[in-house]
Parts: structure tokens; sequence; C-alpha cells
């Protein structure tokens, strides 16, 4: 089981994991910026300079880029923590929903989660995508996965050697 909260709720707690890109001063918890969405992004993201997709495909692929079933058996009884109310939609949250996607990781939001999401991750259905191109697709063999939405294909694509599709923006 891995847990989010956020700073204020949670900050505290001796299993706190910060995954902000800037952890507050005073903060004794672990830290992994690895999980953390680039400042530029975020910074685009809340002066609408990019959509809710844009920034969930950004996210996404800085996860993608990543050896999340070593990083999910690091966390597994962390609360993984950010700014963000449980009420907002954040990279917390998106990390939670790809971790219960791909591996199926029981993921909590202490406290609940909110309004965002009212109910377990697993039962959200997927309202994440990641996209791969027709030419991607083709390109690298892909055609029997039979989708170019390749959340839930995490494993397979790192099986295949691909998972260098997915180079984060900076």
């Amino acid at each position: 089981m891995i847990y989010l909260s956020n700073f204020a709720a949670s900050g505290n707690h001796p299993d706190a994991v910060s995954i902000a890109a800037i952890t507050p001063r005073g903060f004794k918890g672990g830290v992994r910026k690895d999980l953390a969405p680039p400042f530029s992004l975020v910074k685009a993201y809340k002066d609408e300079k990019i959509t809710e997709a844009e920034y969930i495909m950004e996210y996404g692929k800085r996860i993608y880029s990543l050896d999340i079933e070593r990083i999910a058996g690091e966390l597994d009884g962390k609360i993984l923590l950010c700014y963000c109310d449980k009420n907002a939609m954040c990279h917390r949250t998106l990390l939670g929903l790809f971790l219960n996607t791909e591996l199926g990781v029981e993921v909590e939001e202490i406290g609940g989660f909110g309004e965002l999401f009212t109910v377990p991750f697993n039962e959200v259905g997927n309202p994440l995508t990641l996209f791969l191109t027709p030419e991607q697709i083709e390109k690298h063999g892909l055609q029997d996965l039979g989708t170019n939405n390749i959340i839930g294909k995490w494993r397979e694509l790192k099986k295949r050697n691909l998972l260098n599709l997915f180079s984060p923006k900076e």
C-alpha cells in the first residue's frame, strides 16, 4: 500500500516522503525528486500555458521513463507528499493512478479521496492516456498491443526495451 497526502496534513509523519520539486524547509522525511514534475511544467500548467491533458501527458512521460516496479517497492508503506489539496488534479494523484493502473499497487489518499475521486483508484477506471503515434507503433512493432494508448502496457514496453520512447521534456 502506498499513501498520498500533502505537507500540511502529513508532513510530520515518520513515513512521509516529499515528491515535490521544492521540499519545505525543515521537512525531515525522505525526498524523491525523480517523482516530481519539472517546476517549468507545473508553472506552465498553473499559468494556463498548457492544458490539463498536456500536463498529464508530460508527467506520464516522466513516470514512464523510470523503473516504477523498483520505485513502488521502495515506497511501500510510505506517504507521498506534495503541496496540493486532495481535491486538486496534481502529480501526486496522477502517480497514484499510474501505480495502480500499471502495477496494481493499492493507493490510498489519507483522509479520503475528496471530490476529485470519491472512490479508490482501482474503481475509477482509467482516466489516464499516453498515446503513441501510428508511426511509433509501426516503427517499434507494437501493433499487437491493439491500442495507441499505452497506459497499462509499461511492463510490456520494458520487456521490449522501449521505455526510451518516453523521455520527458525538461
